[in-house]
C-alpha cells in the first residue's frame, strides 16, 4: 500500500531484508518519512529565524531539500545496500545544515548495516551518539550554540536514560528530546547574533523537530509542525565584504585527503563542512574566493555539482516571506557542472550597464522545439548538429553579439571550452558564462531575464532561477551498463535526477511518473515537462494529471521540445 506524505501518496518502501536489522530498518523508513514530512511544514519558519551563519533564510527549505532527497533513495534501500543510501544521503545535502544532517543520517545507516547486539535503549541512545560525533568530525570549527550543541545535549541525555531504561527506547528518546529543546533554549546565550535577533538556532530547532519525529514513531507524543513566528525588527548589520557559498560532490577522495581538504579550506573560509567517504563526499564552505575552494579540491577525486552562492546579505527580516536562496552566482567565475574552475573576467567590475547597450542571451540547445522557446523568451539558441564544432559556433554567437553576453550552458560546455570563449573575447565583451546544468534550467534562467537590469543583477537572478530548478529525464538505455539504480540492459526505461540514473523499468509512463514523484517530495509551484522527438501523445497529459491530484496548487507548463535521446526533460521551480 502508498503511504502518505505531505505530498499525497507515494511508493511505499520495499521490506527490508529479513534478520536482525529489519526491525531497526522498518523504524527507521517510518521515521524517515515523518521527519521529512515536519521539516518540509516547519521550513517557512525556519527560514525565518535563520540568521546563522549568515541571515540568508533558506534553513529550512535547506534541510527539507536534504531530507527529501534522502526519502527518495528509501524504496529500494536494504541493509545490504546502505552504500547506495550514502551516498544519496550526501548528494542530497543542500546548506550548511543540510550537510549535517546528510553526515548524521550516513552514521546512522552504517550503524544499521550490521547492528550491534545491543538492548532497544541502548541502541537508540548509541545512534544518537554516532549522529552527534558524525556531525562533530564533519565541521571543521565547531560553534557552539548551534545544531551541534544541540545533538550533542540529546545524546548525552540519551545515553544517561539508557542505563535505567534498556528496553525502553521510547523513554530514552523522550528524555533525547527533552534535553535537545533544553539546549536549544540556550542557543541564544551561546551565540549573540542569534540573542539580538530574538531567535533560537534553525538548525538547532530542526534537530529537534527529528527527535520529536522519532518520538512520535515510536509511540510518543506527536510531533508538530512550526509555526511561522510574528515578524521582528530589521536587524541592521554592517555591510559583509563579498562572500560566496560554496557546494561541491567529491567522488573518490581518501580519508586523508578529505582531511587534507577540510584544514585546507579553513584556512581559505568559514563554515567548513566535509561530509562523506571516498565513495561520495560533499563539501561546504563560505569564503570570498569562491575558485579557490574549488581548485583546493583538484586532483582529489572527482568533481562534480558544483554550485556558487552569494552571500550578499545586510539585514535579517523575521517574518517577512524569505526570498529563495541563490544556488549560483556566476558573474566573473565559470565552472563547469563537473570540472575544475576556470577564471572568465571578461567584464572587469561591476558596474551599471550603459543606456542603449546589447544584451544577448544565448543558450546552448538540443531540440527545435526547445530552439523555439528559448527565441519566444528572447533568447538567442544555438544548436549544434553532429559533427559541428561547439566552439566555433559559440565564437560565432558571441562575435555578433553586443557588448554583453550572457551564456546558458545548459550541461554542454565543459570547463575547457568556457575557459577559452573567456580568453578569446577577454576585453572585448562583458561576459558570463552560467553553468546551467540542463534545458530546463536555461528556460527558467530566461524567464526571468530583465534586459534594462544591470548586467550583475541580470545575471544574478538568471543564475538563482537555474539553481532553483530541480531537473529530470528519461531516456531509453542503448547498452548494458551499471548505474546508480542497478545494472541496466538495451531497451531498459531510465529515470534520472540531476543526472544520475534513479529508476530503471520497462514502461516509459510508470518510469517518468516516478522521477516526477520524487522532484515533487522537494516542494515546488511549477513543474514543466518538454517532450522529446519520440515521445508518445499521450506521455505529458497523464503525467500531468497525476501531479495535479498529487500535489494542490501545482502548475504544470507542457512544451514541445523535439529533443533527440530524452523522451521527456522534466523541470519543477
Amino acid at each position: 500500500m502508498p503511504v502518505e506524505s505531505s505530498l499525497g501518496a507515494v511508493p511505499a518502501p520495499r521490506p527490508a531484508a529479513e534478520g536482525a536489522g529489519s526491525r531497526h530498518w522498518a523504524v527507521f523508513h517510518r521515521w524517515l518519512r515523518r521527519a521529512v514530512t515536519v521539516v518540509e511544514r516547519s521550513a517557512p519558519a525556519l527560514n525565518a529565524m535563520n540568521v546563522f551563519p549568515v541571515p540568508d533564510s533558506d534553513t529550512g527549505t535547506n534541510v527539507a531539500l536534504t531530507m527529501a532527497g534522502i526519502a527518495a533513495a528509501v524504496p529500494r534501500v536494504r541493509a545490504d545496500t546502505v552504500d547506495d543510501l550514502a551516498r544519496a544521503a550526501v548528494r542530497a545535502a543542500h546548506g550548511n545544515s543540510g550537510a549535517i544532517v546528510a553526515e548524521m543520517v550516513v552514521g546512522v545507516c552504517r550503524a544499521l548495516e550490521q547492528p550491534p547486539s545491543l538492548r532497544p535503549g541502548e541502541l537508540i541512545a548509541g545512534l544518537l551518539q554516532i549522529a552527534a560525533t558524525g556531525a562533530n568530525r564533519a565541521v571543521a570549527q565547531p560553534v557552539p550554540g548551534t545544531i551541534l550543541s544541540v545533538a550533542d545535549a540529546a545524546a548525552l541525555a540519551a545515553r544517561a536514560a539508557a542505563g535505567g531504561s534498556l528496553d525502553d527506547p521510547l523513554a530514552v528518546v523522550r528524555a533525547a528530546a527533552a534535553a535537545a529543546r533544553q539546549a536549544l533554549a540556550r542557543t541564544p546565550e551561546q551565540l549573540p547574533v542569534l540573542a539580538r535577533a530574538g531567535v533560537v538556532d534553525a538548525g538547532g530547532q530542526a534537530y529537534v523537530l527529528m527527535v520529536e519525529a522519532l518520538t512520535e514513531v515510536l509511540g510518543g507524543e506527536p510531533a508538530n509542525p512550526l509555526a511561522v513566528p510574528p515578524a521582528r525588527a530589521v536587524i541592521e548589520r554592517p555591510a559583509p565584504a563579498a562572500e560566496y557559498e560554496v557546494m561541491y560532490a567529491l567522488d573518490g577522495a581518501e580519508p586523508a585527503a578529505l582531511d587534507r581538504l577540510r584544514r585546507r579550506l579553513s584556512e581559505l573560509g568559514n563554515s567548513v563542512v566535509v561530509v562523506g567517504d571516498a565513495a561520495a563526499a560533499q563539501v561546504h564552505v563560505h569564503l570570498a574566493d569562491a575558485g579557490s575552494a574549488v581548485e583546493a579540491a583538484l586532483g582529489l577525486g572527482r568533481l562534480s555539482r558544483i554550485r556558487i552562492t552569494a552571500l550578499a546579505t545586510v539585514s535579517a527580516r523575521g517574518g517577512d516571506p524569505p526570498d529563495p536562496p541563490l544556488q549560483t552566482r556566476r558573474s566573473e567565475l565559470s565552472l563547469a557542472p563537473s570540472g575544475p574552475a576556470v577564471s572568465a573576467r571578461a567584464g572587469g567590475p561591476p558596474a551599471a550597464a550603459p543606456r542603449g547597450t546589447r544584451r544577448t542571451v544565448i543558450s546552448l540547445v538540443v531540440g527545435d522545439g526547445l530552439a523555439r522557446a528559448v527565441e519566444a523568451t528572447g533568447g538567442t539558441p544555438v544548436q549544434p548538429r553532429p559533427g559541428d564544432d561547439l566552439g566555433e559556433l559559440l565564437s560565432a554567437a558571441v562575435g555578433h553579439a553586443g557588448s554583453e553576453v550572457v551564456v546558458l550552458s545548459n550541461g554542454m560546455l565543459d570547463s575547457a571550452a568556457a575557459g577559452r570563449l573567456a580568453d578569446e573575447f577577454r576585453g572585448t565583451r562583458r561576459l558570463a558564462i552560467i553553468p546551467s546544468a540542463a534545458q530546463i534550467q536555461g528556460l527558467a534562467a530566461l524567464a526571468v531575464h530583465e534586459p534594462a537590469a544591470d548586467f550583475d543583477a541580470a545575471v544574478v537572478a538568471m543564475s538563482r532561477a537555474a539553481g532553483h530548478a530541480r531537473h529530470g529525464a528519461v531516456t531509453v538505455a542503448e547498452r548494458a551498463a551499471i548505474t546508480m539504480a542497478g545494472p541496466c540492459g538495451p531497451g531498459d526505461v531510465l529515470g534520472l535526477i540531476e543526472g544520475d540514473v534513479v529508476e530503471i523499468g520497462d514502461s516509459v509512463l510508470e518510469v517518468a511518473w516516478l522521477v516526477v514523484a520524487r522532484l515533487l517530495a522537494g516542494g515546488g509551484e511549477l513543474l514543466t515537462l518538454v517532450t522529446g522527438e519520440d515521445a508518445g501523445p499521450d506521455l505529458t497529459g497523464e503525467i500531468a494529471g497525476r501531479a495535479r491530484r498529487a500535489t494542490d496548487g501545482l502548475a504544470v507548463e507542457i512544451l514541445d521540445g523535439g529533443q533527440r535521446r530524452y523522451l521527456l526533460l522534466v523541470g519543477l521551480e
